[in-house]
């Protein structure tokens, strides 16, 4: 059996948790104002999160997951994120199908990890993040025709609960990286 490792950085981890509050915080307050700005704020938080989960797989010598999908879950949001701020009104228009994809992407990689590595510290919050995000991503998909002021909350709700889980994820990590050992089987 070959042993593989991951490094959970508690930093990203909080980070990403740091920047969904945020986004969460900014979309209920914002239930007044149009779909533009959802998009807007929608497009930077894409790219945020992008870039720290393209940058853990990039930087990360052995992960549980494949390293590409780490990178891709993260280029992937860096499009989507880029696409929203330089084509506001296509974003608009197909909003609640990006940000299912994106919320489906990001809950089948955290259920993923949580499933496929025994050892993680607080697995279980991982995996009700990554259950929340595809239950997320059904909701959207089963009702598009929400209205924006729905929209708004139910994406802002999403957002703060993903983003807690993690900021819990990265502040009980303690101060150094945890290395997590799994063995693969055949």
């Amino acid at each position: 059996m070959e042993c593989m490792c991951c490094i959970l950085d508690r930093k990203s981890l909080a980070m990403r948790g740091i920047v969904a509050v945020i986004f969460g915080i900014l979309a209920i307050a914002a239930t007044q104002f149009t779909l533009d700005f959802l998009v807007y704020v929608f497009g930077f938080f894409a790219i945020l999160t992008g870039i720290l989960n393209a940058g853990v797989g990039i930087s990360s010598e052995k992960t549980e997951l494949p390293k590409g999908l780490l990178v891709a879950t993260g280029v992937a949001g860096i499009l989507i994120g880029i696409l929203a701020l330089l084509a506001p009104l296509i974003i608009a228009m197909t909003a609640t199908i990006f940000i299912a994809a994106w919320a489906l992407v990001t809950g089948i990689s955290d259920l993923g990890f949580a499933i496929s590595n025994k050892t993680a510290p607080h697995r279980a919050l991982l995996a009700l993040s990554g259950i929340i995000g595809f239950l997320f991503a059904v909701i959207l998909v089963i009702t598009p025709i929400l209205v924006d002021f729905a929209l708004v909350i139910v994406l802002g709700i999403y957002a703060l609960v993903f983003g807690v889980i993690s900021i819990f994820l990265g502040l009980s990590m303690g101060k150094e990286k945890v290395v997590v050992e799994t063995k693969a089987v055949p």
